[in-house]
């Protein structure tokens, strides 16, 4: 890579950054010149590596997600494939349920997702499509090194555990008292249950 194409990945990079933190704190609809202002370049520069505000949202959406998974998959990553299960589900809820400005701004995201921004969806799309085949592909681990029942279809547990989290992840609006209840109550069934 060029020494100019690397300082642009660099203030790319940036941007992202900048972008995450000015709309965790004021929401998507911040402003392009904020962002700019915070990450110490021009609004011109913003337009120049994404075109425009959509595809500066876009690229937050996908760096918030891989930034997740990358927290989540790395939790996950030891152990058994019963002990990798149930340390997933124990890192999203933490994740999930620690409220800070990043998370808020992930469930704003989806949710997002899911109702204004149609340019959004198919990245939810292979997002959900990929986090599920990870969760099946845990079980099928379990499965294989004996710590989870053979007897069971992987895809159907894997699709409940994809449902339960994308589920707890939203509940970021209850009190987290009750988040934390449910979170128990559902670990404990799949401890049960597998």
């Amino acid at each position: 890579m060029s020494t100019r194409a690397a300082a642009a990945e660099v203030t790319r990079a940036r941007l992202i950054d900048a972008a995450i933190e000015r709309f965790a704190a004021d929401g998507i609809g911040a402003s392009f010149d904020a962002v700019a202002a915070d990450a110490g370049v021009t609004k011109g520069a913003l337009y120049h590596h994404f075109g425009s505000k959509d595809g500066l949202v876009q690229e937050v959406y996908k760096e918030a997600v891989r930034r997740h998974a990358a927290r989540v998959i790395d939790a996950s990553a030891q152990g058994t494939g019963r002990e990798r299960v149930l340390a997933l589900i124990d890192s999203s809820a933490r994740l999930y349920t620690s409220r800070t400005p990043f998370y808020r701004l992930l469930v704003a995201l989806h949710l997002t997702a899911a109702i204004e921004r149609p340019e959004l969806a198919e990245v939810a799309r292979r997002v959900q499509r990929n986090q599920r085949e990870f969760m099946i592909g845990l079980v099928r681990e379990g499965q294989r090194d004996g710590s989870i029942d053979p007897g069971f279809d992987p895809e159907s547990i894997g699709l409940t555990l994809d449902a339960a989290l994308d589920g707890f992840l939203v509940h970021q609006f209850e009190p987290p008292a009750s988040q934390r209840r449910w979170i128990a109550k559902f670990r404990s069934l799949m401890e049960d249950l597998l």
